[in-house]
């Protein structure tokens, strides 16, 4: 077999940057945000008889205004994954940065997403809006609490590699599964 030398340019990022940028845990919420606005909007356009609620008009374009965005960064995803060893370092930045944008953006058909479940009932929508932002404050205080106490952090680090976590993590057939 023989080895191919490649020369280090140090222009040319690292598969690992890439993957730091590009992450398959984004790649995974974008997907499900592009697939629930997908559903939703095919759900909705067989109504066509149905009368239209401004309430409902203004959630269905929040979510075909932000579709294409979730579109955008899908494909650079897969344009950075597919290019991942030739990638110049200007160039992850600047479609890492583009792909910042197209995140920001796509989030907010969670926002047309929440109007339009507000209408559901009278009852229905102010619990979605009370449960959604007792989650959202749930989750803000775990990361603000965990970056307070970072010696917490370090004395369960400590405890166990992942290797021996993953050795005792008995519902995964192997043992060498991300440990997320």
């Amino acid at each position: 077999m023989a080895t191919v030398n490649k020369q280090v340019d140090p222009d040319i990022v690292s598969v690992q940057e890439v993957r730091d940028v590009f992450s398959d845990r984004r790649w995974t919420i974008m997907g499900a945000l592009l697939g629930t606005c997908t559903a939703i909007l095919l759900v909705h356009s067989l109504e066509a008889n149905k009368d239209h609620s401004f309430q409902r008009e203004l959630g269905l374009g929040i979510l075909a205004s932000t579709m294409p965005f979730q579109i955008v960064y899908c494909a650079l995803h897969l344009f950075a994954r597919e290019n991942e060893e030739k990638l110049l370092k200007a160039d992850l930045q600047r479609i890492g940065n583009l792909s910042v944008v197209c995140q920001i953006i796509a989030y907010g058909s969670m926002i047309g997403i929440l109007i339009m479940w507000y209408g559901i009932s009278s009852f229905v929508g102010p619990l979605l809006v009370a449960s959604s932002i007792v989650a959202f404050l749930t989750v803000r205080f775990v990361l603000y609490s965990s970056s307070l106490n970072p010696g917490n952090e370090q004395e369960f680090i400590q405890s166990k590699s992942n290797d021996e976590r993953a050795q005792n993590d008995h519902h995964h057939l192997d043992s060498i599964h991300r440990p997320w």
